[in-house]
């Protein structure tokens, strides 16, 4: 018996020791908070009553829980129309937190200045081919007004991105065209990195086809799957009148966020969560690449071609592609500000607390960023935030800098 103790007292110890790092350790966000369990019947208003003392204080809930839901897959996303399902953990912040939203929200968010002049030391970003020409953009500007030092933005992909940032920890800034996923934020966290979301612009997605098409000028969802899919070679396949000849089919690759997108947007929309990656990898005639203007070239080639990539790449080459709409809505900035064309879709830069205070020039570039993206970001091709997403990303600026 007492063998059997010792060996007992002795995994028990040996698990103690061993749970500091068999998960992933509580981020500073999450011991700021608490989680509740919604209870039938609740309302957002009702808890930010109960928690804070002032109903109208709900907007600071959704904003901070969202930013978590973002890390902790265990949290609910409150979507748009605010409701609320019994069960559904969520998290409250902090009622300083809360009430300081509010206020910020109310008179508008400004950034300390930022004089480029005064800033030393390096940069490393990488990610996105789609965020690269915005960021590039930004950084010709921080180097015009003064900056000294080196950014280096390399076009790798948003997967690629995120690996060189949660992984190895090369980079001080990860460009993104899509949100995080939790299993990025797991590995951001085992290195130490809680990774903070600032949204920067938004893309339309665009489908594009030769000048020489003359058949094509508006898609559904559905037929713009089928056209992607391994369930057809022809395009007369997808649509009768269309012509007898086969699909050629250019992408972005696999590591791109531009694909995730897609996927998850048009492929699984159609073909069920999880399934559309496989539909469309299996497709004949379909050519990958994480470089745009390969993509660019493989459409322009022929009438029968077909691909899609950021919108910025279309307006630099609309002399020799045709964008399509979607749904019978073509991008522009009313479609895409309100969520009315499909394929519109958020751009992120993503860096940390710890980077931004060990590292004050990344702090400072990201300033800088947020300041003046509305500014520089119709130049490449992409649309503006509204002032309410700006002043949100401010705001995750000001938490990580504790001001």
């Amino acid at each position: 018996m007492k063998g059997k103790l010792m060996v007992f007292a002795l995994v028990f110890v040996t698990i103690l020791a061993l749970l500091p790092t068999a998960g992933i350790a509580a981020s500073p966000l999450q011991e700021e908070g608490t989680r509740y369990t919604v209870q039938a019947g609740d309302t957002l208003s009702m808890i930010a009553e109960k928690q804070y003392g002032d109903k109208m204080l709900y907007t600071a809930i959704v904003y901070y829980n969202n930013r978590m839901a973002r890390l902790d897959k265990a949290i609910n996303a409150i979507g748009d129309a605010g409701t609320l399902e019994p069960g559904w953990v969520i998290y409250l912040p902090t009622a300083e937190k809360a009430k300081r939203y509010a206020e910020l929200m109310a008179k508008g968010v400004t950034l300390p200045e930022v004089d480029p002049l005064t800033v030393t030391g390096d940069i490393i970003s990488a990610g996105s081919s789609t965020v690269f020409p915005l960021s590039e953009r930004m950084a010709v500007r921080f180097k015009d007004e003064g900056y000294q030092g080196n950014i280096t933005i390399d076009s790798i992909g948003t997967g690629a991105g995120f690996e060189r940032f949660c992984k190895s920890g090369e980079t001080d800034i990860s460009n993104a065209s899509r949100p995080i996923k939790h299993s990025e934020v797991e590995s951001c966290l085992a290195i130490g990195r809680e990774p903070v979301e600032f949204r920067v612009g938004t893309d339309g997605l665009a489908v594009t086809v030769s000048k020489d098409n003359t058949f094509l000028k508006d898609v559904t969802v559905e037929q713009l799957a089928k056209i992607f899919s391994d369930e057809v070679t022809k395009w007369s396949e997808v649509d009768p009148s269309w012509p007898n000849e086969e699909i050629k089919r250019f992408s972005p690759g696999t590591d791109s966020g531009t694909f995730d997108f897609f996927v998850e947007y048009v492929m699984d929309a159609v073909y069920g969560k999880g399934a559309g990656k496989e539909h469309i990898l299996k497709a004949s005639n379909l050519q990958l690449s994480e470089d745009d203007n390969v993509l660019v070239q493989g459409v322009e080639g022929s009438p029968y071609a077909i691909g899609y990539f950021g919108y910025a790449y279309y307006q630099e080459n609309a002399d020799k592609l045709n964008v399509l709409s979607i749904n019978g809505v073509a991008p522009n900035d009313a479609t895409v500000e309100t969520g009315e064309y499909p394929l519109a879709r958020p751009l992120f830069l993503y860096s940390t607390a710890k980077i931004m205070a060990e590292k004050p020039q990344v702090a400072a570039f990201l300033n800088f960023y947020l300041t003046y993206v509305n500014e520089e970001v119709r130049s490449v091709g992409y649309f503006p935030l509204g002032a309410e997403t700006l002043n949100h990303s401010k705001i995750a600026w000001l938490d990580a800098m504790g001001q």
